[in-house]
């Protein structure tokens, strides 16, 4: 199971909104002065809010542990990157009998055929609330 720590920041029914509070990567100046964190704070000036399964009727506010399976992260990624641009080159490959106009249109294809598989839900591992935390403290 992957672990982080994170903040709710609004419940609505059985889910739970949290923005994760991650620790600085390396510690020395906490985030304020390497070039990681400028570009972090130029691309997300406010951390971005997920949605979580609350199974521990956590409440807005609190510090929680957020934890998904392993191997959902590894799936994801399989889904959103090398699934279309498998198909964009295996369509480019096959269009390319008739020339480059062909394998262009054949990539084309092959993309636009891995929007409905990576927009598919089945089998996703939704993250879910593992217990109360403190915010910044690692988990194993």
């Amino acid at each position: 199971m992957i672990e982080t720590p994170a903040r709710v920041t609004r419940v609505e029914g059985a889910t739970a909104w949290v923005r994760t509070e991650s620790p600085s990567s390396c510690g020395a100046c906490g985030g304020k002065g390497c070039g990681n964190s400028l570009y972090a704070r130029l691309l997300h000036p406010r951390e971005p809010e997920y949605p979580v399964t609350n199974l521990i009727s956590a409440r807005p506010g609190q510090a929680v542990i957020v934890g998904v399976q392993d191997g959902a992260v590894l799936r994801a990624v399989w889904r959103g990157y090398l699934l279309p641009l498998v198909l964009l080159l295996l369509g480019a490959v096959l269009g390319a009998g008739w020339g480059d106009a062909g394998a262009v249109l054949g990539g084309l294809v092959g993309l636009a055929l891995s929007v409905p598989l990576v927009r598919q839900r089945a089998g996703w591992t939704q993250p879910e609330i593992l217990r109360l935390g403190e915010v910044g403290c690692a988990s194993r």
